[in-house]
């Protein structure tokens, strides 16, 4: 059996107490990060001297057909540990069971993995933003940042100055005014900065902060106004997203049912468009939130994904951040959900999509809560709470 000489003197890993030492034993040590979680042993053997302890290794070895990988003295608990490289065992489970029952072998177990616990994006006001944890959506930033997806906004105009959206802005267009001018409106920028504001900037981080998104303005507001649209500039704007490769349609819209608007939106599910629509503030589903085909968002209808709409921090015009509220939020939130979703697998259709976020739902501290993770990953480890 190898040994590799490295003397554990400097390194304090000697037997008994340290301030006792007088000599130290070269053992057998290897690189952690070639040690493979779950397919390699850690077994601990009662302290004994080091040649009986030599012996017992290759003894070990032939006995259960797994080479020595590394070994080293754990002084605090008066044991020596052993890795045996089990990568060729076809039973691992049987294996453990076969050492547990050795009256040679202390315990056994699995090497596991373990990772650094940190904040995943560094802009200043991420820790406020409670609701990425809610929806889990950070597991999924590690792979999937919406990379490629595009999302058109159909709302009032969102500022196109905010450092957390001017890069994200992939076109802006106007549909309410003939000759359209700068403008930068409240609703419209609280949306864009809930799906996508960019990360390791100076802000917030928007739930799909690499996708690409597109400004539809069909919407204005006026003084304090929570904003108007009407069916001919909702029409332009849902025209313009069927026929420019948008893959997702946020419509944080809600009113009277209008056959015009019901078939560009069933022209948009046609054409492989997820849609997304808030649901509205009441029981009942607002239109077009409750056309068949479209994925309702909120927190009170019936049917809706429900998603974080309550006091959740978002972009402001002028370079400000803001709280906002509104089954509008709710919508942004399940939208940026549908890209990460999208980027990592783009062969999902609509109503792929809605099924698997129908059956993402959770329970947060008492209420219902969409898990962006477990829409992507299942209900794997990856999920856990």
């Amino acid at each position: 059996m190898t040994r590799l000489l490295l003397g554990l003197a400097m390194l304090g890993l000697v037997w008994g107490a340290l301030p006792r030492a007088s000599a130290a034993q070269d053992w057998q040590l290897a690189d952690a990060d070639s040690i493979a979680p779950a397919t390699f042993l850690i077994l601990t053997i009662p302290r004994d001297d080091p040649a009986a302890l030599a012996a017992l290794a290759d003894t070990l070895e032939e006995d259960f057909g797994m080479p020595l990988t590394a070994e080293w003295p754990l002084n605090a608990l008066e044991v020596h540990c052993f890795v045996f490289d089990a990568r060729n065992v076809g039973d691992i489970d049987a294996m453990i069971a076969q050492m547990e029952a050795d009256a040679r072998i202390r315990t056994v177990q699995r090497v596991r993995s373990f990772s650094l616990t940190e904040m995943p994006h560094s802009d200043p006001l991420f820790p406020l933003q409670w609701a990425l944890e809610w929806l889990q959506v950070l597991p999924i930033h590690a792979t999937s940042l919406g990379e490629g997806i595009r999302i058109g906004i159909v709302d009032s105009a969102i500022d196109r100055a905010h450092p957390d959206l001017a890069d994200q802005l992939a076109d802006l267009r106007d549909f309410v005014a003939v000759r359209p001018e700068p403008l930068a409106e409240a609703h419209g920028t609280a949306v864009a900065g809930v799906i996508g504001a960019a990360a390791t900037n100076e802000g917030i981080v928007g739930v799909a902060p690499a996708a690409q998104m597109v400004g539809l303005r069909a919407c204005w507001q006026e003084g304090g106004a929570p904003g108007v649209c009407n069916s001919f500039s909702l029409a332009r704007a849902i025209n313009f997203a069927v026929l420019n490769d948008i893959d997702v349609l946020n419509l944080s819209v809600g009113g009277p049912e209008d056959p015009l608007l019901t078939e560009l939106i069933e022209a948009a599910l046609a054409a492989g468009i997820v849609v997304v629509a808030a649901s509205g503030e009441g029981d009942s589903m607002v239109y077009p939130a409750a056309l068949d085909g479209v994925i309702a968002a909120g927190q009170v209808a019936i049917g809706s994904v429900p998603a974080p709409m309550i006091d959740v921090l978002t972009t402001a015009p002028g370079a400000a951040h803001r709280y906002a509220s509104g089954s509008s939020i709710a919508t942004a939130h399940v939208s940026g959900v549908v890209a990460l979703m999208l980027a990592r697998d783009p062969t999902l259709t609509p109503a792929e999509i809605a099924q698997r976020l129908s059956q993402a739902v959770r329970d947060v501290e008492a209420q219902p809560m969409l898990s962006a993770c477990t829409a992507i990953f299942g209900t794997g480890p990856e999920c856990a709470p």
